[in-house]
């Protein structure tokens, strides 16, 4: 049921997203982005190798182009909330709203807890309204559907990280009801599903650009392949997520109208379950 709920909210903001060239470029320029870091990735931890030193050089890159893609893509979500929001107002991407300079701090901030924090509650918080249900406790809104709502905030309210969770568990809770449970998230099966995707994405990367090293003589294919199928996988997770985008800000557009924005064709009412 929430895997079919995800997949219809998602299919209805990649619908979105892709009825306007300039919506598309969002994420297409965050892919990019994303291609040349890791390009720079594979091409310092291959020279830390071929230099023969044991640091910790390695997980230091991996773990800074991680944090530097989230922050791009984050942006690249703000950007677009902005636009998507003039299309679901019935206008046209580019007509209006464009996010102030001066919230950069407040996208920035969001991005680095998108990257560090949200993970980790999003993995105990299950458990632990399990916890409080069974000892007769009121579990209250997750802060993982809650989140849902920050971003748009940030960009169309300006408020900074924390008076937007806030005022997002308000709404959230006037819009949808006290107590409920996101139809759309994944929770571990969407981990799951990352976990799987990346590692096909690289093995599949990694055995061509093999082939293609032993017998086309391709210089480093290996490297190569493992490079490009890394690259073809943040691609997917950028368009996926910049799909999402879309959906955040039709949810803002609910909460806040009390209906469905016309240009999002989906039943917001059933985003959030008792």
């Amino acid at each position: 049921m929430a895997f079919a709920a995800a997949r219809t909210m998602l299919r209805t903001g990649w619908g979105v997203l892709t009825s306007h060239r300039a919506l598309v470029a969002y994420p297409v320029r965050s892919a990019v982005t994303g291609a040349v870091v890791t390009g720079v990735l594979f091409v310092s931890i291959g020279a830390d190798v071929i230099d023969g030193s044991s640091s910790a050089t390695p997980l230091l890159l991996a773990g800074a182009c991680y944090l530097l893609m989230v922050i791009v893509t984050t942006f690249g979500n703000a950007a677009l909330i902005a636009q998507a929001d003039n299309v679901l107002r019935g206008g046209y991407p580019g007509a209006a709203r464009r996010i102030p300079m001066g919230r950069w701090p407040a996208i920035l901030l969001w991005a680095l807890a998108t990257a560090t924090v949200l993970p980790v509650l999003r993995l105990v918080e299950h458990d632990f309204r399990d916890m409080r249900t069974a000892r007769g406790r009121h579990p209250g809104t997750a802060w993982a559907d809650v989140a849902e709502l920050a971003l748009p905030k940030i960009v169309l309210e300006g408020r900074n990280p924390i008076g937007a969770l806030q005022d997002s568990r308000w709404t959230l809770d006037r819009a949808w009801g006290t107590d409920v449970v996101s139809s759309t998230r994944l929770g571990m099966v969407g981990y799951t599903l990352v976990l799987v995707g990346v590692s096909v994405s690289v093995l599949v990367g990694a055995v061509l650009g093999a082939l293609a090293q032993a017998r086309l003589g391709v210089p480093y294919g290996t490297a190569i392949g493992l490079w490009l199928g890394l690259a073809v996988y943040i691609t997917a997770l950028v368009f996926v997520s910049a799909a999402n985008a879309v959906y955040q800000a039709a949810l803002y557009h609910y909460s806040v109208d009390g209906r469905t924005p016309p240009a999002f064709a989906a039943d917001l009412t059933r985003a959030f379950q008792p």
